[in-house]
């Protein structure tokens, strides 16, 4: 199931690269060199940004 998972993966980004004609290491750099941390940045700024707001509602709530 790995495997299949795996290969099904590997053809997406295959494809990918031959609609927008550049090679499977660029489209694998694109996501996972640059996207996926970019993604990961960006979710823990919103996590701050949640934690900041609900602690002020809870501030205000104690009042």
């Amino acid at each position: 199931m790995v495997d299949y998972i795996f290969y099904l993966c590997v053809d997406i980004l295959v494809w990918l690269a031959k609609i927008t004609g550049t090679s499977y290491e660029f489209i694998n750099i694109l996501i996972f060199i640059i996207g996926y941390p970019l993604f990961n940045i960006f979710l823990i700024i919103i996590i701050y940004w949640q934690y900041k707001k609900i602690k002020k509602l809870n501030k205000n709530l104690n009042i």
